[in-house]
């Protein structure tokens, strides 16, 4: 399930910068929980999803990341 999750979002991140489109957004904030939590159970971003992992490079540095 987790692979199919993250192949399935790093195809839709793959012709814009957030997930809903141009602006960081509630779907946003719930992928980047999504992952954090995934990571804290082992369960890590394959290496191919290169959209991915540029998605949650800027979304993690957002200040309401931290919060």
């Amino acid at each position: 399930m987790w692979r199919q999750f993250v192949d399935a979002l790093d195809e839709r991140l793959a012709d814009r910068p957030w997930i809903a489109g141009d602006a960081y957004s509630f779907a946003d904030i719930t992928a980047l929980i999504t992952i954090d939590f995934a990571r804290s159970a082992k369960l890590d971003l394959r290496e191919t999803a290169g959209n991915v992992a540029r998605w949650y490079e800027a979304a993690s540095v957002r200040p309401s990341a931290s919060a």
